[in-house]
């Protein structure tokens, strides 16, 4: 006798099916109870937050950290739990790599559809990320997401003045005026706010230093144009090679050959001993004519 044919809906590498359909359990590998990927398939972020919501059913949001990737964010933490809101009405727990939140606070303004996918809006995204801990981190992921999704700061604070009784709002409103859409690094978030909390003033994004004929010499993070102060974060990851040390040296030299002074922050130190960090760089300024 013939087995039936199994009942399938696809969205690109993910397929939902009838768990009894032999042929789809044979060559696909199961990620949710009637959810499968093709066997040879290699699953991105956003393969995992669409497979999450798709096991969801309709009723469920993409939400938090999940939605700021949807949206298109770029500082994305491969091995994050899927995260999905539901109504009162359904079930609020962890299941695998997919925690679910139960709530009734989400407006019909919250919600929008990306590519198919109910996923909280970009105003929402940013309010939920901006009151998560760390704070630095909160700050990069709303740099981020502002990057992304153009998002206006006015928008933003209306909504965080709507929304006053939520944990974390303090933090909220504090990070709104630090935020800027030309980081490119969560490191570079949490040293711009470390520098700002220890009252100096909000540093420059992305200085480009450039020779007579407009050709680009360097290149920093932060800095101070006024001051002629270039500031790098360097994260464990860069930095770490004998080239790449000699690519920073050169770029450095041709720097000061214009006047620049550098100055690099490990992620190590800044977390060790963030006073040595700011130190460092007031001295430079004041060297250079700043005076608090």
């Amino acid at each position: 006798m013939t087995s039936p044919e199994p009942t399938a809906e696809s969205s690109g590498r993910i397929i939902r099916s009838d768990a009894h359909a032999t042929d789809v359990r044979r060559d696909h590998h199961r990620l949710h109870r009637g959810i499968y990927t093709p066997l040879a398939s290699e699953l991105s972020t956003t393969d995992r937050i669409r497979a999450a919501a798709m096991r969801a059913g309709d009723g469920a949001v993409v939400a938090g950290l999940s939605a700021a990737i949807l949206h298109g964010t770029t500082f994305v933490d491969e091995d994050h739990d899927v995260e999905l809101i539901r109504g009162l009405d359904g079930q609020g727990r962890m299941r695998g790599s997919v925690r679910v939140i139960r709530t009734d606070q989400l407006g019909p303004g919250d919600i929008e559809m990306v590519e198919g996918i109910r996923v909280t809006s970009p105003v929402r995204t940013a309010y939920d990320l901006g009151r998560r801990r760390p704070d630095w981190m909160a700050l990069a992921r709303l740099d981020d997401l502002v990057r992304a999704t153009q998002l206006s700061l006015t928008e933003l604070w209306s909504y965080t003045r709507a929304h006053p009784r939520t944990h974390g709002v303090p933090q909220m409103r504090e990070l709104i005026h630090h935020i800027d859409p030309a980081a490119e690094s969560p490191g570079e978030s949490w040293l711009r706010l470390v520098m700002i909390r220890n009252h100096l003033p909000r540093p420059d994004s992305q200085i480009v230093l450039t020779d007579t004929d407009g050709r680009m010499i360097a290149r920093f993070d932060l800095g101070y144009k006024r001051y002629k102060l270039g500031i790098d974060y360097d994260g464990i990851e860069f930095h770490t090679s004998d080239e790449q040390r000699a690519h920073d040296a050169r770029r450095d030299r041709a720097a000061r050959d214009r006047g620049w002074e550098a100055i690099r922050v490990a992620g190590t130190l800044l977390s060790r001993d963030p006073c040595a960090v700011i130190n460092t760089i007031e001295n430079a300024m004041r060297q250079r004519g700043y005076r608090p």
